[in-house]
């Protein structure tokens, strides 16, 4: 009946072999010299004969000790190219990634944290940009996945509806008569559409009278009390959430996500699951 050689064993002996003792692979295994020597007995146990010979200080191979060190290495380099074989190859490439600016506020961080931890190897080129800007970089085929808020007959694969509510100056001063000041994003952009349908519906008079392509830019033209705006509610946390009696509800929007189909599939599937995962794990906490 055969006997099985343990490869752990194999592999300590072999060190031994190349480093010159038991001392030295002790040191490289990070293993005690007692350690050593107790493996060495377990792997002379196993294959019956005699490894190593004293002389003086030294332990040096037997006959039986040379001729195993010859398989050892051929049975390790195939122990090894083996393991090395049915690794999985990890993924590698470029990503073009485009995210809307609330979600970039949001849940971006997570998400490039956990995809660059399980793909160290995948390069990411993240672009931050309004969500008509970065659908229209999908259909050109400049961005292979974004995250962007969905519109009437777009084709995008729906994460969640998420509410808005109005951001106001402190102090804000009712309208009355006058139209209602309104700081919004540059056309197209459905926040904005959302905010023009609603007074329409309410019939109350309003007019534009500051638009930027930036979120910090509408905050900080509310802040001054140009205006009133519309963003998803959690932007409010340190804000009155519909302060105002007379300004209409808002109807909620729509998050999505757009891929490009001629991008390369192994790792975009990689990046498109985890924010998926995020999005819809959280979605309480982007609105």
């Amino acid at each position: 009946m055969f006997k099985n050689l343990d490869i752990d064993l194999l592999r300590t002996f072999v060190a031994i072999a190349d480093l010159g003792g038991f001392a030295k692979a002790g040191r490289h295994l990070h293993k005690t010299q007692s350690a050593i020597s107790l493996q060495m007995k377990r792997l002379e146990a196993q294959s019956g004969s005699k490894l190593f010979r004293k002389a003086g200080r030294r332990q040096l191979l037997t006959e039986s000790g040379e001729l195993l060190l010859n398989y050892a290495r051929r049975i390790l380099s195939l122990n090894d190219e083996a393991a090395a074989a049915l690794k999985p190859i990890p993924l590698q490439g470029q990503i073009r990634f485009g995210v809307t600016q609330d979600f970039a506020d949001r849940g971006l961080a997570a998400v490039l944290a956990r995809f660059a931890d399980s793909h160290p190897g995948v390069r990411l080129d993240v672009r931050v940009n309004p969500s008509c800007e970065l659908k229209q970089e999908i259909a050109k085929g400049k961005l292979d996945l974004a995250v962007a808020f969905q519109e009437r007959g777009d084709s995008g694969d729906s994460l969640g509806k998420l509410q808005l509510s109005w951001i106001v100056p402190e102090p804000f001063n009712e309208p009355n008569d006058q139209p209602l000041k309104l700081v919004l994003f540059e056309p197209p952009c459905v926040f904005r559409d959302r905010v023009i349908n609603a007074l329409e519906k309410a019939s109350m008079s309003w007019r534009i009278v500051y638009t930027s392509p930036s979120l910090p830019g509408l905050l900080a033209a509310v802040e001054a009390g140009l205006g009133v705006t519309a963003r998803l509610s959690n932007r409010n946390r340190n804000r009155n959430r519909n302060p105002v009696a007379s300004l209409p509800e808002l109807q909620p929007v729509e998050l999505a996500v757009y891929r490009n189909p001629q991008a390369t599939p192994a790792p975009l599937d990689a990046l498109e699951k985890i924010t998926r995962a995020h999005i819809q794990n959280n979605l309480e906490d982007l609105v």
